[in-house]
């Protein structure tokens, strides 16, 4: 099951949508409307004509200051991109993972969404491997003086480690002190917790991405009612 925004389109993309291509399940071809006579592939205009199509409706919208009137065009010119063969591969590359956690920067609710699973992914590895277990202690070294002198000792604090198998480390006080991590991670705030070696990458990781999600999801929200 699957569920889709609705979008401003034009016929062209639904007779493109409609042709049995090679790959494409017959279920993609009729969910889109192929108008009342079935599309011939040899004029149905392709993702190229397609995309410039889109390029020039965008255009003239938001030449005429209706940018949120052009946001479904913005987004048919961007699908048709990702979708032409002709793109180089890392460009397309892109654009699918553009898409796929924020429907290229017009779906709110799809980045809030991958926000969650990164905040709730980070978590919990966290709960594993980034979180030392038990917490490492201070400790005082140092000698004994003269009677009458004074004493000298130095503090330290051994390096954050695991110990223990992966069952003791699903507890509630290791799930709070995750979440505390990664909340902060998500505002470019440190929590100042103690971590392991590959928590430290982890929180570092989390700080870069979690961060993009959330201004994506604004970036969405801001596209739907810019004036």
């Amino acid at each position: 099951m699957r569920r889709w925004t609705r979008r401003r389109t034009i016929a062209e993309e639904h007779h493109w949508r409609a042709l049995p291509l090679p790959g494409r399940r017959a279920a993609q071809s009729r969910a889109w409307q192929p108008g009342p006579s079935h599309p011939n592939p040899a004029t149905t205009p392709g993702t190229k004509e397609l995309a410039a199509t889109y390029r020039q409706l965008r255009k003239a919208l938001e030449d005429g200051k209706n940018e949120p009137g052009a946001a479904d065009f913005y987004y048919g010119e961007t699908e048709m991109r990702r979708l032409d063969h002709g793109t180089p591969f890392g460009e397309r590359i892109q654009l699918h993972a553009y898409w796929l956690v924020s429907g290229y920067g017009l779906r709110a609710s799809r980045a809030l969404a991958a926000l969650g699973v990164a905040i709730a992914l980070t978590v919990v590895l966290m709960m594993l491997w980034g979180l030392p277990h038990p917490k490492p202690k201070q400790t005082a070294t140092g000698t004994m003086p003269a009677p009458g002198s004074q004493i000298q000792l130095v503090i330290d604090k051994g390096d954050p480690a695991l110990s223990g198998p992966l069952s003791s480390r699903w507890t509630l006080s290791r799930a709070e002190k995750a979440g505390h991590v990664v909340l902060n991670s998500v505002v470019f705030r440190s929590s100042g917790q103690d971590l392991t070696t590959a928590g430290t990458w982890i929180e570092m990781f989390s700080r870069f991405s979690e961060p993009v999600l959330l201004g994506l999801a604004a970036l969405a929200a801001r596209g739907r009612i810019k004036r």
